[in-house]
């Protein structure tokens, strides 16, 4: 808190007190500030020496016999959700059925994608194993596949960061879609 937010606050739980009263409390603790500025102090640091506006309020306005201005505050409830029924989300369940189906049957093609992509980055780190076993079976080594081979690992580690990349916006896309109807299914107004 600073200066002017401690000084609007304490004005404000001072208000019954008569207004040249309330501007003379006021200013001496505008004097306060002043002088703690001068010693080097920071606003926060002279606010947590002065102690909070509520107290000081409190404190003057029991000295007078007067009670300190509660602030009301308007919390607002949420409006009552009503749920469907059972014909209702039957209703809601052929409405939407065929694009469910048109839907689902798009995330699934993509899963597959993601399947593919993943497939690819572990064929990528399978290639050093099968240019060993070539080494190996036909006892020659070739530099173009060595670095054919080093080359794909670097294919490999893209796609395994790309596979993670869709990974996570597939399971987004399809959890967020899935509570999506079973909050439509519910009658809920969120959808999300």
């Amino acid at each position: 808190m600073d200066k002017t937010q401690f000084l609007n606050e304490l004005g404000v739980k001072l208000a019954g007190l008569e207004p040249e009263e309330r501007f003379e409390i006021l200013a001496d603790y505008e004097e306060h500030f002043a002088a703690g500025a001068v010693s080097g102090k920071s606003e926060q640091e002279i606010v947590f020496d002065l102690g909070s506006p509520d107290e000081i309020a409190r404190d003057i306005l029991a000295g007078r016999g007067e009670a300190a201005v509660e602030e009301t505050y308007y919390v607002p409830r949420p409006a009552p959700t009503k749920k469907r029924g059972a014909a209702g989300q039957f209703g809601v369940f052929l409405a939407m059925l065929i694009p469910n189906i048109v839907v689902y049957s798009l995330l699934l093609s993509f899963w597959g994608v993601v399947l593919g992509v993943a497939g690819s980055a572990l064929g990528f780190f399978l290639t050093p194993v099968a240019f060993i076993l070539d080494v190996v079976v036909n006892h020659s080594f070739v530099l173009y596949k060595f670095f054919a081979v080093i080359a794909s690992l670097g294919l490999g580690f893209i796609f395994v960061v790309l596979t993670m990349w869709l990974v996570k916006a597939m399971v987004l896309a399809t959890v967020g879609y899935t509570h999506f109807n079973i909050h439509l299914m519910k009658g809920e107004r969120k959808h999300v």
